[in-house]
């Protein structure tokens, strides 16, 4: 939900000796971008399709849920912050107190009516440069679902089976059933 870039820099130094300011939710080249906050169908599908990730993943994936600070670049400072982000076991032993400084298996972003196409795909790039295996952007308003992978751009409308991992699937009619437009 861009709304602006505020022109100071922030470091990375910034950020490990607590100085960034809670308000600040991403950083991009060391600027903030500063963000609305979510409404209450982001924050409903959020809520939802963490649970219902949590349900099928919780033994072999740490599951994380809002605006969870994602560390792409220390220089210049890339903070992102995502809805929910899902990472292996495996991968990463413990879930850190900071941000995670590793390239999730999966984030799950709900798009909001204030986000611009532009911060939607600068997000999206930098995902995809910084090594995320597999993206899912929720767009409630238009009732789709755009999937990030290696094997390109899929888009989905809410009746579809959406495949988020391996064996774990969902529809986003399911999670809008009760929900106006």
């Amino acid at each position: 939900m861009a709304v602006g870039v505020r022109e100071r820099l922030w470091t990375y130094e910034d950020y490990v000796r607590g100085r960034i300011p809670p308000e600040v939710s991403e950083v991009v080249n060391g600027k903030e971008v500063e963000k609305m906050p979510v409404g209450g169908l982001h924050g409903f599908l959020e809520g939802v399709i963490y649970a219902y990730l949590y349900s099928k993943l919780k033994d072999g994936f740490h599951v994380l849920v809002g605006e969870v600070a994602l560390l792409l670049s220390r220089e210049p400072l890339v903070l992102r912050g995502a809805d929910i982000v899902v990472v292996s076991k495996e991968r990463m032993k413990e879930i850190p107190e900071g941000a995670i400084e590793i390239p999730p298996d999966l984030v799950v972003e709900i798009v909001s009516p204030s986000d611009s196409a532009e911060y939607v795909q600068s997000k999206m790039r930098d995902y995809r440069d910084w090594g995320v295996l597999k993206q899912v952007w929720v767009y409630p308003k238009v009732r789709e679902v755009v999937v990030v992978d290696e094997g390109g751009i899929s888009v989905y409308d809410e009746e579809d089976e959406v495949e988020v991992l391996k064996g774990v699937k969902f529809r986003l009619g399911e999670f809008m059933k009760g929900v106006g437009n």
